[in-house]
């Protein structure tokens, strides 16, 4: 993650109101918590900064595991690895941007997916070691 204020500079956290990374130049602590300056203001004149969390559902988690159930049934060894993919990808999103939801159905579809393969994997060693 990148400082909001600085590109290409490292965050060091996030600020406790509105969730923007920040590098540690530009948060301070008010109270235990840290802004950025914006929020700081809000916070030292005794209102706590109240941003509407948007949150959204990763459509990517919601995908993986879509891929993962199904390859379970039929095509595995095609939408396993897709699963996969999607779901590590839906993880780094939901990582980088904390308004994302769906954390759960990523680390399913990736157990799943993973599951799944190996399941497939062992059905096609085991078909052609009895030819």
């Amino acid at each position: 993650m990148e400082c909001r204020n600085h590109p290409g500079t490292s965050a060091a956290d996030r600020c406790a109101g509105c969730t923007e990374p920040f590098c540690p130049n530009c948060l301070v602590t008010v109270k235990g918590r840290r802004y950025c300056a914006s929020c700081k203001v809000m916070a030292l004149s005794g209102q706590a900064p109240v941003f509407a969390q948007v949150t959204e559902e990763c459509a990517e988690a919601g995908e993986a595991l879509k891929y993962a159930i199904i390859g379970i049934f039929c095509l595995g060894i095609i939408l396993e690895p897709i699963a996969i993919a999607k779901a590590l990808s839906a993880k780094r999103m939901m990582a980088a941007n904390p308004n994302l939801t769906g954390s759960g159905k990523a680390s399913a579809a990736l157990a799943i997916a993973i599951i799944g393969l190996v399941l497939w994997l062992l059905t096609i060693i085991l078909k052609f070691s009895k030819l």
